[in-house]
């Protein structure tokens, strides 16, 4: 596996509790979370939802590179949002003047919110894209009523997204090897990539020429419904992860919306 396939590939193989969830209960749990921390503003609630999900991505086995290379992902923009949002806003009492730029606490407080709550929904969806592979995750949106077509469509860009990452990567390094230097201005570097993009291009045109016969030849497209050989089932374990995870969704959105709870910036209620 490249460098670049692992940087895009989140998922890890394993036979935990957590793995073995139905897709669309891992589904369900990523839409109640989510719906949570877009809801909530209160800091500590934001980092709890953050501290369970690692917990529960830890006891499911999920490898911890794995966990630091979503970090490193979105740490950048996570940075970003907590310094560019003292720009926007001036409410608050002023902790730093620099001319017309006031930067205040509650400025840097609404801030670290926002980047929180946008780490809480990326664990969140690492705990459904991390613990299930893609032909379960594909063939849990066509159970859901998604068309066969589509499913295999987004089959092929979910397996191929990083496959022609690692290829252009893959062109990078042979260009470096062979005396390459991606150095200068924007302008610049973008003249420098042209043969390593001309080269990609051609290489996926060609895995894409060879990915067409290969459906063709096994008839893809021919019924209008497909067989598989190993179908997804609800069980009862996942029947119970689904009551009980849309019960306590639906009573902290409740506890949310009517009375409050998480609609402070520092206290829960």
């Amino acid at each position: 596996m490249s460098v670049a396939r692992a940087s895009f590939d989140f998922y890890a193989p394993g036979s935990s509790w957590l793995h073995r969830r139905d897709p669309r209960v891992k589904l369900g749990i990523v839409i109640g979370g989510s719906a949570l921390a877009l809801l909530w503003i209160n800091i500590w609630l934001l980092l709890s939802v953050l501290l369970l999900v690692h917990l529960v991505l830890w006891l499911a086995g999920y490898p911890l590179a794995n966990l630091w290379t979503v970090w490193r992902t979105i740490g950048p923009l996570l940075i970003v949002v907590i310094l560019v949002w003292p720009l926007f806003d001036r409410s608050g009492t002023a902790l730093v003047t620099l001319g017309p730029i006031e930067i205040t606490g509650m400025a840097l407080l609404r801030g670290t919110v926002t980047a929180a709550r946008l780490a809480a929904v990326s664990f969140v969806f690492l705990l459904w894209i991390g613990t299930t592979s893609v032909r379960e995750l594909v063939r849990g949106f066509v159970r859901l009523g998604l068309p066969d077509a589509w499913g295999m469509s987004l089959t092929i860009g979910l397996r191929f997204i990083p496959t022609f990452a690692g290829i252009f990567q893959t062109v990078t390094d042979a260009q470096k090897s062979r005396g390459l230097v991606l150095e200068g201005n924007f302008i610049e570097r973008g003249r420098l990539m042209l043969p390593i993009l001309v080269s990609s291009l051609v290489t996926a045109l060609r895995a894409s020429e060879q990915l067409a016969m290969t459906l063709e030849s096994r008839a893809f497209g021919a019924t209008k419904r497909r067989t598989v050989l190993r179908d997804i089932q609800m069980t009862a374990a996942d029947w119970m992860t689904l009551i009980v995870g849309a019960a306590v969704v639906a009573t902290l959105v409740y506890l949310s919306l009517w009375h409050g709870f998480g609609q402070s910036l520092t206290a829960p209620f």
